[in-house]
């Protein structure tokens, strides 16, 4: 049987703050993460591995029991970046098919490698990657790769189309829509068997299949648009408008929200927009939150984080959110706003557009205080915070360098 590495990028800090508590394989931007995508397109035929940072590894080791993680390599493994889509796989390994000892890079970027001897998993294994043969790819070759976390929401259209045909074929789903339900393009709507879809819901297809998963509750009066994904679990407030979006497992969601990649076991229940922003988990938005995506002025969207500045070229960009943060009522959120971790955004004016892991609106949210909610959270979901993820959270508030570098 092959072997499947996937390996994380040597700098890690432009998916911050999303890979804070996640490896970048964990990202999710269709209806699979990139790690269940892989597994499922290659698992059968393949060992599939992951080389991640060293923190993670208990973690991963914890959430992921039959997968190998950081173990050493077998002789003419193939290692592929965790952040390139594994739809484009095929295309990289017809490149490396018969190749030995190279690494394979993209706009000085390593792609893929291959090396006919073992490698033993270190925290520097890049540099080992980096021994082996160099070859560049033509300007032509695999152009739009994610560099940057913001990069994910150009992808969510071809994400759900291609996880569309792999969800299909493991779940049952509705041969005929309600007649209550409106349709357009009902040909690429799939609602599985145990999700309950109230009347006068509009459901849009034109545009992009729209898939809802078991258990969820979609409310009257809703407007869902494709492309779009609602996880397994999720629930739609009366009168909730959303349209290309991928919403993961156990959110609730309410108001207005376009363009955003929602993981799993966060809320938007309320009143507010919500338009071109990536939320982590555990998350949850006050009543009235709203964010901005485009400028008054039309401009391309510089963000900040960690003291630096940088053009993302894009045009519309709201906000991108770590795992377990929190809004309070009526916070208003400007175009381009990074938010770490353990954030308590409290602000009565805009926020700053940079706000560090742990923060209490001006201040410094309590390291134990923060484990106290996080459990509390947790617990309303019949889940348990691990000594192994809560061990992870106090090295995070200790010291962030580990999580954003090798």
């Amino acid at each position: 049987m092959s072997t499947l590495i996937l390996f994380e990028p040597a700098n890690l800090a432009s998916f911050a703050p999303l890979t804070y508590l996640r490896s970048v394989a964990e990202l999710r931007y269709g209806i699979y993460s990139n790690l269940e995508r892989t597994i499922e397109l290659y698992g059968q035929n393949s060992d599939v591995q992951l080389w991640i940072r060293p923190i993670l590894a208990k973690d991963h080791e914890e959430r992921h029991p039959n997968l190998s993680i950081n173990q050493t390599s077998n002789k003419d493994t193939l290692f592929l970046n965790a952040s390139i889509p594994a739809w484009l796989f095929p295309k990289i390994m017809s490149l490396m098919e018969n190749e030995q000892n190279l690494s394979l890079y993209k706009d000085g970027i390593l792609i893929a490698a291959k090396s006919a001897q073992k490698i033993q998993y270190s925290s520097n294994f890049h540099h080992d990657l980096q021994k082996l043969k160099h070859a560049e790819l033509d300007d032509d070759q695999l152009d739009n790769l994610p560099i940057w976390i913001w990069d994910y929401l150009d992808l969510i259209s071809e994400a759900i189309e291609f996880d569309m045909e792999l969800w299909k074929s493991e779940n049952q789903y509705l041969p005929k829509i309600n007649a209550g339900i409106s349709t357009l393009g009902e040909k690429d709507i799939f609602i599985h068997n145990t999700a309950q879809i109230s009347n006068f819901v509009h459901m849009d297809a034109s545009q992009g299949p729209i898939i809802i998963d078991a258990d969820c509750q979609i409310g009257p009066f809703c407007s869902l648009e494709g492309p779009l994904y609602i996880g397994k679990r999720s629930s739609l407030k009366p009168s909730t408008s959303i349209r290309h979006t991928t919403v993961g497992r156990v959110c609730n969601l309410g108001g207005e929200i376009k363009g955003s990649i929602i993981h799993p076991y966060s809320n938007k229940s309320h009143s507010g927009y919500l338009g071109d922003s990536i939320l982590g988990s555990w998350i949850n938005l006050g009543a009235g939150t709203n964010n901005s995506n485009l400028k008054n002025n039309y401009q391309p969207i510089r963000v900040s984080w960690d003291g630096n500045n940088y053009d993302t070229d894009r045009q519309f960009l709201g906000a991108i959110i770590g795992d377990h943060s929190k809004t309070a009522i009526g916070v208003r959120i400007n175009t381009g706003t990074l938010i770490g971790p353990f954030s308590n955004v409290i602000h009565n004016d805009f926020p700053p557009r940079a706000i560090p892991s742990f923060s209490w609106g001006n201040g410094t949210h309590d390291l134990d205080k923060a484990i106290l909610t996080t459990k509390k959270v947790m617990g309303r979901r019949g889940l348990q915070l691990s000594s192994v993820h809560e061990e992870l959270i106090i090295a995070l508030a200790d010291d962030i360098q580990p999580f954003t570098h090798f």
